[in-house]
Order: C-alpha cells, then structure tokens, then sequence
C-alpha cells in the first residue's frame, strides 16, 4: 500500500477504524465485542451442538483452552492496530512482498471464503426452522440483509456496531437461557475442564472447535477495528512509530498513554472473549443435556428440544442461530473488506463481496450436503488455516521497532507459541489419526 502524508487518517471505504469510538465505553471495548461475534457465529453453533450430543461434556476443555488463547491471541491483534494505526494484513503485505505476500493473501481468503459459507448457511438453517424458507433462499435473504444494514454507514452515522452489539446481546441471553433449562450435571461438567482423549469424531469435532473459536478472521477485524483507539485520535503513518524509518517529527503517542492504552485492551479483551466462552461452553452445555439419539446437527437439537422441553426453548435457539448468522455476516463483510484493502492495496465493493460471497453456500446447500456438516467442515479449514494468521502476528508484536513500549514482553511471546504450537499439533494428530 502506498505511503500516506503524515498524521492521514488510516481509512477504509467502510469506515472500520472508527469503530468503537463511543464515548460512555473504553474505545477498546466495543471492537473487542464486535469481535467477539465471530466467537459465537454458526459455526461455534455448528461444532459445539455436534460435539455436546456426540460426546458429551467431553469436549468442554477444548472450548476452554480455545477461549482462554483467544483472550491472548485477540489481545495481540488489537494491540498492533492500535500502536501502528495498520492492520495486520497491512503489515503483512508489506514485510512479506512477493510469493509471501500472495500466499499470505491466498489464505486469507480461503478464511474469509470459509467464514462467510458459515454465517450465510447458519443464517439459512434458521430460517428454514422458524419460518420454513428454504435454505437457498434463506441464503439469499441473510446476504441481502447484511448488505442493508452496511448501506447505514453510507449517510451520516454507522450503525453497523449498534446493530451488531444488539444481536451480540440476543445471541448470549438466548445461550444462557438455554443452559437454564436444561438438565446439567454440575460434576461431570467441572470434571470435563481437565484435557481427555480424542477418540472417533472427537478429533474433528476438537479442531472444528479450536477453528470456530479462535478465529483468524477475527484477528484481521481487530486488528482494523482498533485502528486510533489509543489516544482517541486517528491512527498515524506506522512508521512514525519506528525511528529509523521516520521520514521527520512527526506526533507521537507517549509512552505512559501507550501502555495505559494496553492495560485498556487487556481488560476489554477479557471481557469479550469471556462472553464469547460462556456462550460457547453453553452450546455444549445444552447439546450435551439432549436426550440420546437426538442426533449431532442443529435441526436434530432443535427437534429434540421441541419434543423435550417445549417449542419455546426450540424458538429461542433459532432466534440466537438467527441472530448469529446476521451478525457473524456483517463483520465478516468488513474483514473481508480489511483483507482485500491490505493484501490487494485498494478495496472491493461490498455489494461485489457479498455477492461472490453467497456463490459457496448456494453451491453447498444446492448439492444437497448437510448443512451442520458444511458449518463444521468450514470450521476445519480454519483451523488449519490459524497457522498462516497466528505466526505473522507474533513476530510483528514482539518487535520493539514496532510496538514501542508495548512489545511482547517474553512470557507473552512464549504463550502465544504455546498456543500456536498446540493448534498445529492438534491438526496434525488429525490427519494423522485419519479422523
């Protein structure tokens, strides 16, 4: 991307860097929620129901350590958004030019290809259980939905975050309430906290989980969506924050305020991705309280709950699946946006996006496939996918030229290879035990 006039706003044609710019919440905590959305889109909806009726609570600890790594991995995202005024796939076109930068592209929307077929066949499944629409056209409707709702930040006002933390709120209230109502076994789940073996389905069904949890493309919405919230001014050129590329003065953000600032997004991230595991943990939960040989799928669990508890708690679920896929699909428009504004250097029309976007799950859903195992298939593909995110965004956080004052500091950078390290182990004992 070409170099801006120092202290040029970072824009997007969306307009993502001001989000969470509110003035009765820590700038920080807004993109943090909107990114904890992609925590809880239909593809956590997906692999949590599955592996609650398949295996029980067996699978809590993955959810787990899943949301206790994306309270990490988020945390680094928004962090480098907000000291560098770039995203992260700013940065990474620009350290890795070449056969990096187009492979690092290519995956990153092989991701957003594979996160936007979960929200538009979740979207779907919905509204075939509440409505009876058909799944195809059911695609159709929550496309054109997101595209109405982004059309709001063309005049005036956004209200693309107002919309998105409202359905937030409906999808982790509808989640609790269905824990409330189920029959949960207060022991067992405690005990399930503890890692167990990964035996039958057990093994897709964890790395399904580690994909729909921590999400790559939410580390590029973050990323983005943290653009200037330090100070409360707009981002500058990220070279102002390396001294020996700065072409001149220029303004810069103290130190003290910096990490005053990443105190802030500590906490915020931990609130997020806190919401975002108990909604998780609570698909889990209730899948795993269904009575046996209800089946591992979403129309399978709204059947059961249906017969077993009444259609209000049926309702409830598909109203949450809903409001996920809606969601999930306008944050996922905006990655993508973030994606091809970085990696290609000029953005794409959203109308564009959306419909190439939609192309997958029509093709999907038209073949027939069953549309809980296209949601955690998708999930797979991310997680083999984590990698090729998680890796650049180590090295670019860790690197004083960089980060400043807010560097990693060494037990952060270990962790977070930790983490890395876990996943890929975790994709390979996959493929390995031809699970």
């Amino acid at each position: 991307m070409g170099d801006r006039a120092a202290g040029a706003p970072a824009t997007s044609p969306t307009g993502i860097h001001r989000l969470g710019g509110t003035a009765r919440a820590p700038r920080t905590l807004v993109p943090a929620l909107l990114a904890a959305i992609a925590y809880v889109d239909p593809g956590n909806f997906g692999v949590n129901i599955s592996s609650g009726s398949e295996h029980g609570y067996a699978l809590v600890w993955v959810v787990v350590f899943a949301s206790l790594s994306a309270m990490v991995i988020q945390y680094l995202a928004a962090k480098l958004g907000m000291v560098t005024g770039r995203s992260l796939a700013e940065h990474s076109a620009a350290r890795y030019p070449g056969v990096g930068r187009v492979l690092l592209w290519a995956q990153a929307e092989v991701v957003v290809v594979m996160t936007d077929l979960a929200e538009i066949v979740g979207g779907a499944i919905a509204l075939r259980l509440l409505f009876g629409v058909p799944l195809v056209v059911g695609a159709v409707v929550v496309t054109a939905f997101s595209l109405v709702v982004l059309a709001l930040t063309v005049r005036g006002r956004s209200h693309f975050d107002s919309v998105v933390l409202v359905l937030l709120v409906v999808i982790v209230a509808s989640l609790v309430w269905q824990v409330g109502v189920a029959d949960v076994d207060s022991v067992a789940l405690l005990r399930s906290v503890v890692p167990g073996p990964l035996e039958g389905s057990a093994a897709l069904l964890a790395v399904g989980i580690v994909g729909a949890t921590v999400m790559p493309h939410a580390l590029h919405f973050h990323s983005a969506a943290t653009r200037g919230t330090d100070t409360g001014r707009e981002p500058q050129d990220a070279r102002l924050d390396t001294p020996a590329d700065a072409g001149g003065p220029g303004p810069r953000v103290g130190q003290a305020e910096r990490l005053r600032a990443g105190r802030q997004t500590v906490r915020s991230v931990v609130v997020a991705m806190t919401v975002a595991g108990a909604a998780n943990v609570s698909l889990v939960v209730f899948s795993a309280g269904l009575p046996g040989g209800s089946g591992a799928s979403i129309d399978s669990a709204y059947a059961a709950l249906q017969a077993n508890v009444g259609q209000v708690a049926a309702t409830v679920l598909a109203v949450a699946l809903l409001a996920s896929g809606l969601a999930s699909t306008l944050v996922g428009v905006q990655t993508g946006d973030v994606v091809m504004e970085g990696f290609g250097r000029r953005p794409i029309s959203p109308l564009v996006r959306r419909g190439l976007a939609v192309v997958p799950a029509l093709v999907i859903l038209g073949l027939g496939v069953a549309p809980t195992t296209a949601l955690v298939w998708s999930q797979v593909v991310l997680s083999f996918a984590l990698p090729g995110t998680l890796v650049p965004l180590l090295l670019f956080t860790r690197d004083p030229r960089l980060m400043g004052a807010l560097a990693n500091r060494r037990p952060t950078t270990a962790v977070a290879a930790v983490i890395t390290a876990v996943i890929v182990g975790l994709c390979a004992y996959l493929v390995v035990s031809g699970g």
